[in-house]
């Protein structure tokens, strides 16, 4: 085994290590769990080789883990549950380039945020219960300042993430956030019909991002959610994937 090839595996293992402390004492989902040693802990050490431990993008890529753990924890106060609600656009996107980056198939890609989706859906709904309580009851994130407030994605981009073999990712050719999508303008409460491998599912828009880049998903019962970026949805249109059910 070549010397770069076995350090590089080093530090992998380190980094799911370390991974391993932070997802014991949040008790995360199995789902989350596999994503973030198989998918996640590759990223960072493909960040790690390229430009060591002291670079904007490997503290960005451990707020991210640290950022998604806290989501998925139980919200105490509707205003916990609204700051993660904010945070929601910043940290998917996040998710989304770091897919791409390390090449996750559309499928597995889906099938992940689809069930995030119905994670996070579940979460808010428990914490828009609760009555607010003083600040010393909010669970805090202690690591992703830049996540607080409400985040516009055409200004606050991910920060570059170096995939494994050190390509640079092109941000510059994504599509801007205002240009036309073939898609109808939606609002809250709308019905679109879904459809996928032979199956069709109808589901809610229950939420929106404030810089309209996310769409939230889910049914009557709580049991199917999904949310897709503004994107992936439009691409979903333009395929007859989906449609707007008129009454």
């Amino acid at each position: 085994m070549p010397a770069q090839q076995a350090n590089e595996q080093t530090v992998l293992q380190r980094i799911q290590t370390e991974m391993d402390r932070h997802l014991i004492e949040h008790d995360a989902p199995e789902e989350i769990v596999g994503f973030l040693r198989r998918h996640w802990a590759r990223l960072l050490t493909g960040i790690f080789m390229a430009k060591g431990n002291q670079s904007a993008d490997w503290l960005a890529g451990w707020d991210t883990v640290n950022a998604l753990l806290w989501s998925l924890a139980p919200k105490t106060t509707r205003n916990e549950t609204e700051k993660m609600l904010r945070m929601l656009p910043t940290l998917l996107a996040r998710m989304h380039e770091g897919c791409a980056a390390l090449s996750i198939p559309l499928f597995e890609r889906d099938a992940l945020f689809e069930r995030l989706a119905m994670m996070h859906a579940a979460v808010a709904r428990a914490g828009l219960r609760c009555r607010n309580e003083p600040e010393a009851a909010i669970t805090h994130l202690a690591t992703a300042p830049a996540m607080d407030g409400e985040a516009d994605l055409t200004v606050l981009r991910p920060p570059r993430i170096a995939p494994p073999d050190n390509t640079p990712i092109d941000f510059a050719s994504a599509p801007a956030a205002n240009q036309p999508l073939l898609m109808p303008e939606l609002k809250i409460g709308d019905r679109v019909r879904f459809r996928q491998n032979d199956q069709t599912r109808t589901l809610h828009l229950n939420w929106i991002s404030p810089a309209g880049g996310m769409y939230l998903f889910g049914n009557e019962q709580g049991l199917d959610a999904m949310t897709l970026t503004r994107a992936r949805l439009a691409d979903r249109f333009v395929q007859g994937q989906a449609s707007l059910v008129c009454d």
